[in-house]
């Protein structure tokens, strides 16, 4: 797995793997962070063609939910590559009512902004990362090990490591 590291804070690491997008979050990043993200994404949308997202809030995600600069950068991002971001893979690690209002929070933002898009939501990274993989191999994309690969060493990163 070739791991490229796209940007990190506090709150997030984004990484790609070949034309997958990974995205874990803690909690809200900066709207800047999606700002950060774009050179890594226009440069595989000129390698591959189209792209895909695998976003995780694992369970020991916390803090507010993302703010309307976010949002609105979040929206904006998906108009501007509309059709080159293919689909979009959410896990929600967590159970709690902390992680079912992210959830809600993910599902309204998809409707909003990923109209062309397919989105789903899953449990388990391996779920996603298998969905996400099978979406991306029409694309030149990972395997499923590696998308979960990527995501581990993303955690092992994060808040508290």
């Amino acid at each position: 797995m070739a791991l490229e590291p796209v940007c990190a804070g506090p709150q997030h690491r984004f990484a790609g793997v070949e034309n997958v997008l990974v995205c874990v979050y803690w909690g809200a990043p900066p709207a800047e962070a999606l700002h950060d993200r774009v050179p890594w994404v226009e440069k595989a949308i000129a390698r591959y063609g189209a792209i895909g997202v695998l976003v995780v809030v694992p369970p020991e995600a916390s803090g507010h939910l993302p703010d309307r600069a976010f949002r609105e950068e979040s929206r904006a991002q998906a108009d501007r590559f509309r059709g080159a971001i293919r689909f979009s893979a959410s896990v929600i690690e967590g159970d709690d009512v902390q992680h079912a209002l992210i959830r809600t929070f993910l599902r309204g933002l998809a409707v909003v902004a990923a109209r062309g898009m397919e989105v789903r939501f899953f449990r388990s990274v391996h779920d996603g990362a298998a969905w996400a993989s099978e979406r991306a191999a029409a694309l030149g994309g990972p395997s499923p090990r590696s998308l979960v690969e990527a995501v581990e060493a993303l955690r092992a990163q994060g808040p508290g490591r």
